[in-house]
Order: C-alpha cells, then sequence, then structure tokens
C-alpha cells in the first residue's frame, strides 16, 4: 500500500481546548495552508436558530458527522446527481456555520478512517487526517474502523496524526487511550463561558467488529452505562473528577437503537456506525429532553444540534436537533485548504490505482432494500444476498483449491458482507476500483470444518438484538443452503432481550440443508472454508469459525480476488441464489398445501431482470402412468423487503394431490411419523428464469397415505444424481444420512417443509414446519405479500 506523502500534514486552524501538548495537537501551519485565504463572505450561511434575549442563556451549536470512511472526493452517479459531496463541500458547509456562529463546534462519533474510499485507503487514510485537522474538527468518537489494524495503529500513528482528541470511554487498558483529550474518555470544550463536556464512546459490538488480536489486553464496558456514568460525574458538582454544564455523548452506535437509553445528565447524543440518518428530540430515561442525531455516512449528510444553557438555573433545551443533506449542498467554496489536500491526494492515488485487473462482463452489487417506499443504495442491506459478495466468495473457493496445499475433497469461499465496500462496474477494473470494494487488507486462510459446524456458523447469520439482524454471507457457487423460514422468522422477531437459549434453539433449526459440489453435506463430512483473517478469527459474530485453528497464509484477499479475476476473464454474474428460505401451511378442513418461497432472486432491479434471474416457481407431480402434472405455479414477486432482511424474492404455490400420484415407500421420519412401510408422494418444485432456462429445486414434500388413519407429510432431499447422500430433513436435527434411490429419496431443503393431503376419508396431519406472517411477512395462508416493516447500512470489520 502507498504511504501519502505528497501533502503536508495539515494540522487544526481551530485549536481544540486542551491540556495537552499544544506542538502535538496543534503543530505549525504549513506553508500551502497558510496562503489559503477564506473569503467568508460567500459562503452560504449555514441556518442558526434565532438568538435568545435573555443574557443568563447561551447557545451551544453543534455539527456533526459521521462514517466519514475517507471519502474524500466529490462524486456523482451516471445521472450527474452527487453520491458523495466529499471533503470541500464539508469544509465549506462548516466554515459557512462557524460565520454565523464562531462558537460552532464541529464533532465526530467515529469511523473517519479505515473502510475508506480508494484515494485515501491507498495511502493510509492520511489525507483524510489533514483535511479533518484543516476544518479544525474539535474532538470524535473511537470508531470500530479506527481499530481495523489494532491498538498500536491507533495510537502509534492515528492519534498522532490527528489535531483532535479521540475518546472511547468504554475501552480501557490502553494508556495512551485513556490519556486523550480530558481523560477517561472526556473532552471539554469552553463556548462563551460554558462547559460542554463530551464523552465518547464505541459500539458495544466492538469485539465481533475488528481481530481478537486489536484488543488484546483491553476491555470494553457497556457503552450507554458508561456514558451515563462519565456523564453524572461531570455533572456532580466534583471538580476533582471533572466539570460541565453540558453533556455530550459522541457515541458509536446506531442513535435511534439508544434513544431514550440515556439519563438526564445527557443533553445531547451524536450516534453514528449503521450508515443511517436520524434526527429526534427524545426523552432520557428519567423523563429530560435529548438531543438524538445521528448524520448519515461518507459525508453525505451533516447533523445539527443547537442547545440553550440558562446558567441562572443551570437548564438545558432542546432548540434543534436536524440533519442537513449535504449531497443537496451547492457550497464548494475551498475553506482551510481542503481543496488543495484533496487534489494532492486524488494524484497520488491515481498513479498507484491505474493499472487493470480484469475486464467484467456485467456489474456485481451489493443488497439493497426499501425504506419508507424508497428504494435505498446499493450496499444498505448487508441481510441479503449480493453478487458482489459471492464472487469475492468464489474467489477465495479459487485460491485455497488451487494455491494452498489444503487437503479436502471440498472446497467453500465465504465472504463478509460488511468487507464488501463499493460494487463491481462492467467493463474494465482498475486496481484502484478492486481496492475500493476490498479495502481493508485482510490476510487470506482457511480451516477445516464439519458439516454441523458449517451449518452452525450459517445460522449465526441470524443476529438478534444486533443493529443489523441478518448478516448474510457471501458463499461461493459450488454451496446451496436451504432455510427453515418459520425459524428464520422467529429469529427476525427476537430482540436482544429474548432468552439465549430461545435463541440457539431457533438457530438449530434455520439451516437444513447444505449442498457442496452437489452432495449433501452431513454433519460428520469434513469441508475447507476459506476466507478473510477477520472472519476466521469470529468477526461480525461469527464466532462459530473459531472452532478450528486456521491456516493464515499471508496472502492479502484483494490479491486472491485480482487473480482470480484475471484469469476468468470477462467474469459475469451468477443470479442464481445460493441461499433460499422455505415454508409451509395446511388447510386440514381442504387438505390444500400452500408453499411459500424466499430470497429467490437478489434486491437490485438489473439483477432482477437480467436472462439468468427466477422468473416463476412451479409445483409438479408424477402420475401413476408416469406422466407429469403441473398442480401450481407462481409468478416471483421482486418487491422489495422493507428491511435488512433476505426475503426479496417471494414465491407462493397452492395446490391439492390428485388421487392418481404416484406413490412409493417413504423414507421414514421421526418427527413426522413416517415409517417406509407408509406410501409417499412426492412434489417438485422448478425454478424458471427469464431466459427460459430452469432448474429443479432440491426441495420436494413426502406425503404418506396412511389406511384408515391421517397421512402425514415431511420435506426431504431428492439426489439429482445417483452420488447424493440423501437424509430425512426435519425440524430436529437430521438423523444421519439414509442411502435411497432417486425415486425414493427426499429432497435437499434448508426449510423442513412438511406437505398435507386430504385423500378420501383421511384428515391431514404431520406438519414438519409452518411459515408464519410476521411483520407484513409473506403470508401462504391467504398469499399476502406485503413489505417488512424494519430499519435500515469494514476492518479487519463488520465490517461497519
Amino acid at each position: 500500500m502507498c504511504r501519502y506523502s505528497g501533502y503536508p500534514r495539515v494540522k487544526a486552524l481551530t485549536p481544540p481546548a486542551s491540556d495537552e501538548d499544544p506542538m502535538r495537537r496543534n503543530p505549525p501551519l504549513t506553508a500551502i495552508t497558510a496562503l489559503v485565504v477564506l473569503a467568508l463572505s460567500v459562503l452560504a450561511p449555514f441556518p442558526t436558530p434565532t438568538a435568545v434575549a435573555d443574557p443568563t442563556t447561551t447557545t451551544i451549536s453543534l455539527l456533526g458527522v459521521t462514517d466519514f470512511h475517507g471519502h474524500l472526493e466529490r462524486t456523482t452517479n451516471s445521472e450527474g446527481a452527487v453520491v458523495d459531496p466529499g471533503a470541500v463541500t464539508l469544509a465549506c458547509e462548516v466554515a459557512a456555520a462557524r460565520s454565523a456562529d464562531p462558537h460552532t463546534l464541529f464533532v465526530s462519533s467515529g469511523d473517519n478512517v479505515g473502510g475508506s474510499a480508494y484515494t485515501s485507503a491507498i495511502l493510509d487514510d492520511a489525507p483524510t487526517l489533514a483535511a479533518l485537522n484543516a476544518m479544525g474538527l474539535d474532538v470524535s468518537a473511537v470508531g470500530n474502523h479506527e481499530l481495523d489494524r489494532g491498538m498500536n495503529d491507533l495510537t502509534g500513528r492515528i492519534m498522532p496524526e490527528a489535531a483532535f482528541p479521540l475518546l472511547a470511554a468504554n475501552v480501557s487498558g490502553d494508556a495512551a487511550l485513556s490519556a486523550e483529550g480530558d481523560g477517561d474518555g472526556v473532552s471539554i470544550k469552553e463556548v462563551d463561558g460554558v462547559r460542554v463536556g463530551f464523552v465518547g464512546v464505541v459500539t458495544d459490538e466492538l469485539p465481533s467488529l475488528v481481530s481478537a488480536s486489536a484488543l488484546e489486553g483491553l476491555t470494553v464496558s457497556p457503552a450507554v452505562a458508561t456514558a451515563n456514568a462519565r456523564a453524572a460525574a461531570l455533572k456532580d458538582g466534583d471538580p476533582a473528577n471533572g466539570e460541565a454544564d453540558v453533556v455530550i455523548v459522541l457515541s458509536h452506535e446506531d442513535a435511534s437503537a439508544q434513544a431514550g437509553a440515556y439519563t438526564g445528565d445527557v443533553d445531547a447524543v451524536m450516534g453514528g456506525h449503521t450508515h443511517v440518518p436520524f434526527a429526534q428530540t427524545t426523552t432520557s430515561s428519567d423523563g429530560q429532553p435529548v438531543a438524538v442525531v445521528q448524520a448519515d455516512h461518507y459525508g453525505r449528510a451533516l447533523s445539527r444540534v443547537s442547545l440553550s444553557y440558562d446558567s441562572a438555573t443551570g437548564e438545558v433545551s432542546v432548540v434543534e436537533a436536524t440533519t442537513q443533506d449535504l449531497t443537496a449542498s451547492a457550497c464548494t467554496t475551498d475553506a482551510y485548504g481542503v481543496e488543495a489536500i484533496v487534489t494532492e491526494a486524488t494524484a497520488e492515488a491515481q498513479t498507484a490505482g491505474e493499472q487493470v485487473v480484469a475486464t467484467l462482463g456485467t456489474d456485481f452489487l451489493r443488497g439493497t432494500h426499501a425504506e419508507d417506499g424508497a428504494v435505498q443504495g446499493t450496499g444498505s442491506n448487508r441481510g441479503t444476498e449480493s453478487t458482489a459478495s459471492n464472487l469475492i466468495a468464489d474467489s477465495f473457493a479459487w485460491w485455497v483449491e488451487s494455491s494452498t496445499g489444503a487437503a479436502g475433497g471440498r472446497y467453500v469461499g465465504v465472504m463478509n458482507p460488511g468487507g464488501v465496500r463499493a460494487d463491481y462496474a462492467a467493463g474494465e477494473l482498475t486496481q484502484g476500483e478492486a481496492f475500493t470494494v476490498q479495502p481493508f487488507g485482510n490476510e487470506l486462510g482457511y480451516a477445516t470444518y464439519t458439516g454441523a459446524q458449517l451449518r452452525s456458523i450459517l445460522a449465526q447469520q441470524w443476529q438478534p438484538g444486533a443493529s443489523r439482524p441478518v448478516l448474510t454471507l457471501g458463499l461461493s457457487g459450488n454451496v446451496e443452503v436451504y432455510v427453515d423460514q418459520a425459524a428464520a422468522d422467529l429469529l427476525e422477531g427476537y430482540t436482544k432481550d429474548t432468552p439465549a437459549a430461545e435463541v440457539e434453539a431457533a438457530r438449530a433449526r434455520v439451516i437444513k440443508a447444505v449442498y457442496v459440489d452437489d452432495l449433501l453435506l452431513a454433519d460428520d463430512d469434513p469441508v475447507v472454508v476459506a476466507s478473510n483473517s477477520f472472519l476466521l478469527s469470529g468477526g461480525d459474530g461469527f464466532s462459530g469459525f473459531t472452532v478450528a485453528s486456521p491456516v493464515n497464509t499471508g496472502m492479502m484477499d484483494l490479491s486472491a480476488t485480482s487473480a482470480y479475476l484475471a484469469q476468468a476473464g470477462a467474469a459475469s454474474a451468477d443470479y442464481s441464489k445460493r441461499q433460499i428460505g422455505l415454508g409451509v401451511t395446511v388447510d386440514q378442513a381442504t387438505g390444500t398445501a400452500t408453499v411459500g418461497l424466499t430470497g429467490l432472486v437478489f434486491s437490485n432491479a438489473p439483477e432482477q431482470t437480467a436472462p439468468g434471474a427466477a422468473a416463476t416457481v412451479r409445483a409438479t407431480v408424477t402420475m401413476t402412468d408416469g406422466s407429469v402434472r403441473e398442480l401450481a405455479s407462481s409468478s416471483v414477486d421482486t418487491a422489495l423487503v422493507s428491511a435488512q432482511l433476505p426475503e426479496t424474492g417471494r414465491a407462493v404455490l397452492s395446490f391439492t394431490l390428485p388421487a392418481e400420484a404416484a406413490t412409493e415407500p417413504c423414507v421414514p421420519d421421526a418427527a413426522s411419523g413416517l415409517t417406509a412401510e407408509s406410501a409417499c408422494t412426492l412434489v417438485s418444485l422448478t425454478v424458471v428464469n427469464r431466459d427460459g432456462s430452469s432448474e429443479v429445486l432440491d426441495v420436494q414434500a413426502q406425503v404418506a397415505h396412511v389406511a384408515g388413519t391421517v397421512p402425514t407429510a415431511s420435506v426431504g432431499s431428492t439426489a439429482p444424481t445417483a452420488t447424493h447422500r440423501p437424509t430425512v430433513l426435519v425440524a430436529a436435527p437430521s438423523p444421519e444420512p439414509v442411502e435411497q434411490s432417486r425415486a425414493a429419496a427426499l429432497v435437499r431443503t434448508g426449510a423442513s417443509v412438511g406437505l398435507g393431503l386430504l385423500a378420501l376419508g383421511l384428515l391431514v396431519g404431520g406438519i414438519v414446519l409452518m411459515l408464519r406472517r410476521r411483520g407484513g411477512r409473506l403470508d401462504p395462508e391467504d398469499g399476502a405479500q406485503g413489505p417488512d416493516a424494519g430499519g435500515s447500512g469494514a476492518s479487519a470489520d463488520s465490517q461497519d
């Protein structure tokens, strides 16, 4: 990686108040910076609240940014609309606000650097720190990405280059970090005689967002509890522990999730981490008004908080809590010399990144979702499968099989969605663009897992109570996963307060079958899994990876992906989904079975209309005369789910079985009471793509006819080849595989689905899996397909 060397490290024009060494935090201005003349009169004034006439009151004006991630340059889309406003616009708006109110404080909630855009990342984020220094950033929380390379990098590189204190009150064990600002995660600024105390905290999820080695010897305490304790100390009247009139929490955690969690000692909370804007005046846990804001990400918005402090009563009132959309800002006049910093950095980075890695035949896009009826940008949904993440997983599988001595017959690549920071565009892919997609510089490794262990890892894609309830892994194309949608619905409805036993019980059910290279992965089958060092060390909450000891090869993940793309030629996206959800209900009065499928298409419109994308699903059955009869068909609904979930692409099939349907001995299934003495009918599901190609899903319904009693249904797996090892898949853990002919084998499925049949004189029973309607999701009982309700979104990280 190139080291940023061309432009000097510009420090803050407005020195932060601190007892620290002034030469470290506020070195002399460079010659270039000194030449910059800021004509504030031409800047568009930032709106300010009406002045308060009462001489005992003081207005505290705050500007906030979060998750900037080194997005220095102004970027636009193909229609010319601004995507990233860039550092020049950010600086211009900050300068305009200070022109209106010279006491305005400019702060950050973390992730200023790390997981950055190419220009900043290829230069070790030095130009981003220089730009923030030049703007006079007053104080920042530590984000998880400030720890991408560990505590030594934070204290040895980032902190010395930053002219502002970086606070993490809830991380203890490092003397340099604890000494930042006024100590113990607190920094106090004085505004017109009013002491404003800032408390910085980082998300509680930090241990799952950075490599374990980054936190060695450190303790991460609960963020909200720590911030409340620091705020109480700042207002307890004891000067020995520091005092402040107003307390602001800079929290690298989702703002909306924290609303109402703070005590009345906290006057405002400026959140981050989840890349979702938020602005409300809420109520504290003890009934006091609290301004809670979050400024989106990549510099696309600027949060503004105005507080009124009455020195006579000590009362703090919220005047304003808003966010300003900087993508709509016309403020581009250079301020603080930032334009020179960006120009120099862009030139240096361009030289390093012009080499063409490969030519791509199609786009490879990250996931999206709908929010309040509006389609969000790519990358907003890490809970859904994406072609971009799958492509990187493909490269890992190729690399481990072709370039290592890993012993094993099955090789799988896995990629965490948060590590994919941009889309791949069709055409020439340069080194700079490839770096933008994979900016973290993780090393590749591999380990061998059993089938049972891999299913446990995949079950951890559902993370109740986390800021993102689902993190869908990218999987190499030789992997197929079937999901029990009923269990998935449960997990998506659980919260952090749900008992752990309930969560684990649902996780034990949610992955019902995994196939690798068209072979069912039995519990004791070994499989070699290749991924980046972040994920293999348990990052993003995937602790299941840590049951094995990975081999760390020292190969950078980006290098392996680039090599794969170079040898692959004009790579084109595969639009067949690698993880599909299934569920079923049975109307016992009529014998009608309704099967619901989810996750049949990717979430972006161009990928949904591609020739290889799923268009319809058909249910068929073999008759006694050998013919095949279609029972039902359904178009695939491509409406986006309104949450960060993997369920875009739904279909509903309702049918009853004809009396002339062929039967065969059932494959025993203890959960549904099926035995080999029972007679069963198999129903197949076929996905037909937009180009007319089709694929028979590895999912069938096994329906039993038991004379004089009730028919029973279960789902199993059928083998497309004689080499399959079929198994009965039920809600309980699967028994050992049973060798079976193709005609009698059960379906390959991750959803233990049970279909019922109403035969003459018989009732319907034995349902193995039910699909429940929750939050507007697919309801097979009435065929409704409504949007879900819900919320919105690297490091070596979640990479948030």
